[in-house]
């Protein structure tokens, strides 16, 4: 089984679940504290921004303290932390239509480009190019290409995570990056 409690023991991630199930804010926000740097990341990538993506755990943290009773095991914490960061991220996403890479830091690539560098210029055309092409991908796609791509989990992780069988992890993936692709063309040609 998979253990991501960050510097907590098991005995301490068990004695906080527990603490946090009877109303301890302190044992929670220490449970849940070393899952949010990976579920923000992830949250920002399929909604856009930074914002939406901070909107999405936040949803997420208000259904992980809601929820406490329905998590049997603490080593599991972080995996349903971050399913729940995931489905708050879509529903974010979707309810915003609005997703801009550059905005979460991925146009650092472009910084710097003079006038006189042309592969930094064709860099940052072709970050732009994938900015636009990511915009036009469904919350879904954006999801699992994050997952994978940005959070670096596993097919595994990523199964888990979505609550889905590991093969259409896999195919998903790979309709998301061949939709991807259809529209970095697209948006090549434009």
């Amino acid at each position: 089984m998979e253990t991501n409690l960050g510097v907590l023991t098991r005995p301490e991630a068990h004695s906080l679940l527990e603490a946090a199930r009877r109303g301890d804010g302190d044992a929670f926000a220490r449970l849940v504290d070393p899952a949010l740097a990976p579920a923000l990341a992830v949250a920002t990538v399929v909604t856009g921004s930074k914002a939406d993506g901070a909107d999405a755990v936040q949803e997420a943290l208000v259904g992980a303290w809601r929820g406490l009773s329905n998590l049997r095991d603490a080593d599991a914490f972080s995996a349903w932390f971050r399913t729940l960061a995931v489905r708050a991220a879509i529903k974010v996403a979707s309810r915003q239509k609005r997703h801009r890479l550059a905005e979460i830091g991925l146009d650092r690539v472009g910084e710097g480009v003079n006038a006189s560098d042309s592969g930094s210029i064709d860099r940052a055309l072709r970050l732009r190019t994938l900015d636009r092409a990511f915009d036009r991908l469904d919350p879904k796609d954006r999801s699992i290409l994050a997952l994978r791509h940005v959070g670096g989990f596993s097919t595994s992780e990523i199964a888990r995570a979505l609550t889905i069988p590991e093969g259409t992890v896999k195919s998903r993936v790979h309709a998301s990056m061949q939709r991807l692709r259809a529209a970095y063309d697209a948006e090549e040609r434009r």
